[in-house]
């Protein structure tokens, strides 16, 4: 072959292998610029609310008080004070039996430190959840054909069944079912509801269960069979069941016997035999594709969302076993119980009715200054600290006053609402704070109530988006972020503290950029994004 015929050859070969590269680039492009991203704006998704300051309101009171709550398994020896007293702070109020109390603190303290380290578990799980990468939604399974029809079997011809029996035979019951009328009786331990049955009657399951269904008020029954079948004749048997007698739920359609006090099993009907059916042609299995393990995006996305709950319930566990804990170290070695504050004695129990219901047994009632009660976001938390001022605005009078925070709670309120002036996905913490000069103001007044947290000039931008936003890459990390020409683009961003499943973001992120969820094939950079609904 000539120099010439070879140059030629090779150049063929390049033109066709180029066309093919071309196309399948061609067909590369055109899936990519099919895939679309949804974007949401970064202020929608921000769980920081109240910019620098924390509002909400309360009413005045001077009626601060010491609240004491007896003690699971305590026994009280000795109560030093009566309803109506007038105490100092640090004299006795209560003495309890402390046989047990090293026991019992050494218990509580083993109690709180394994919460503490359920919720290290729990926070390593979400960290875990969070570095897994999501696979692909399982496709749609190709509906299998569809199988030869079978010939239909003959019917076999039914039993004729038996003509129902009526409720009642003169005054004495076939069957007794749960609306049927007892012949006297009451329904209660004393008069209890009797009903005349005939030596064969049953009873519906559904009659006993109905028995028990009120534990308050449980029903007494007697089922009696007489001779002659009349109240009057002389009692053979009596059958008496009440909500108490401890039966476990059973069948409604369910019958039993009165006269042998158990369940009537029916009789096995042998019916006869269908013919053979026809052998089925054999349908070739089609093997089913291998699964990939793990979890779509959506799994993991609920799976995250289900472990920050356990850890929230967790760390509202640990906070109520650190409060019991301290009301039990505050007590003496004796197990005296001290009041807290000056104050007089009001709304003490007796020592032979104590409140089951989480009351308390005895409250100290202050009467120096005002009070008021106010509520803080649970990410305002580590910025609120006891001692801060907090600015009082009277409704009535339109004077400003300032109070100082006392306390506060360590669990969150169960019934406190924001009325949308606080984001509704966090928990709300009541403090309580002190009014020393109280001139111009009264017990019962309303008034809105305003703090500046420590940090009010970083946190007026805050910015603290879920976790799963985030993704990380060479110890950087970034977010999906629509760019000018509506793509996505990777956008690296510096975060601060994190607060129950949310991070900070410091940097490289603004309220009005729009992000994406960071996983699936769609969250690649130069993906065209919409705006989700």
């Amino acid at each position: 072959m000539s120099k010439k015929a070879v140059i030629i050859s090779l150049i063929s070969v390049c033109a066709v292998s180029g066309a093919i590269y071309g196309g399948i680039k061609l067909y590369q492009n055109h899936q990519f610029n099919s895939l679309t991203a949804e974007v949401q704006s970064v202020s929608n998704l921000n769980m920081y609310y109240g910019g620098s300051e924390m509002s909400s309101s309360g009413m005045l009171t001077n009626d601060y008080s010491q609240e004491v709550y007896p003690l699971e398994d305590k026994n009280i020896l000795e109560v030093f004070v009566e309803e109506g007293q007038t105490v100092e702070a640090g004299d006795p109020l209560i003495s309890y039996d402390m046989t047990l109390a090293d026991l019992e603190l050494e218990m509580k303290e083993l109690d709180v430190a394994t919460t503490a380290g359920k919720i290290q578990a729990a926070k390593q799980e979400l960290e875990n959840l969070k570095k897994i990468k999501p696979i692909q939604p399982k496709p749609e399974q190709p509906e299998p054909p569809s199988e030869p029809e079978v010939p239909e079997v003959p019917e076999v011809p039914e039993t004729p069944e038996e003509p129902p029996k009526p409720e009642k035979n003169g005054e004495a019951f076939n069957f007794i079912t749960p609306d049927s009328k007892p012949n006297k009786g009451k329904g209660t331990e004393e008069d209890p509801y009797v009903y005349l049955c005939m030596p064969d009657c049953y009873v519906y399951g559904e009659f006993i269960n109905n028995l028990s269904r009120n534990e308050k008020k449980p029903v007494y029954v007697s089922l009696e069979i007489h001779k002659k079948n009349t109240l009057k004749g002389k009692l053979l048997s009596r059958w008496e069941i009440n909500g108490k007698s401890g039966f476990p739920m059973m069948a409604d359609d369910s019958r039993w016997s009165v006269s042998s006090k158990s369940q009537i099993v029916e009789e096995e009907i042998v019916e006869p035999e269908p013919p053979e059916e026809p052998e089925e042609p054999e349908i070739p299995e089609v093997p089913e594709p291998e699964e990939e393990e793990g979890y779509t995006a959506q799994e993991l996305a609920d799976k995250i969302k289900d472990k920050e709950k356990e850890i929230r319930d967790l760390d509202l566990d640990k906070r109520q076993g650190e409060l019991e804990l301290e009301q039990m170290k505050k007590m003496s070695s004796d197990g005296i119980i001290k009041a807290e504050i000056n104050g007089i004695v009001k709304e003490m129990s007796e020592l032979d009715n104590l409140p089951a219901d989480g009351s308390p047994i005895l409250t100290v009632a202050g009467s120096e200054g005002l009070y008021v009660k106010g509520y803080l976001s649970e990410l305002q938390l580590e910025d609120i600290e006891v001692g801060q001022t907090v600015y009082a605005y009277s409704w009535e009078s339109g004077n400003n006053f300032e109070a100082s925070i006392t306390e506060i709670s360590s669990y969150p309120s169960t019934s406190y609402e924001s009325w949308g002036e606080g984001n509704p996905n966090v928990s709300y913490y009541p403090y309580t704070a002190y009014i020393e000069n109280t001139e111009g103001l009264h017990n019962g007044e309303y008034v809105d109530l305003t703090m500046t947290p420590n940090n009010a000039g970083q946190q007026s931008d805050s910015i603290y988006i879920d976790k799963a936003y985030v993704r990380q890459e060479d110890n950087r990390k970034y977010v999906m972020k629509e760019d000018k020409n509506h793509c996505l683009v990777k956008q690296y961003v510096k975060t601060g503290k994190t607060a129950y499943g949310s991070v900070e973001i410091l940097s490289g992120l603004s309220q009005e950029d729009k992000i994406a969820f960071p996983y699936g094939k769609n969250a690649k950079e130069g993906v065209k994004v919409e705006s989700a609904e």
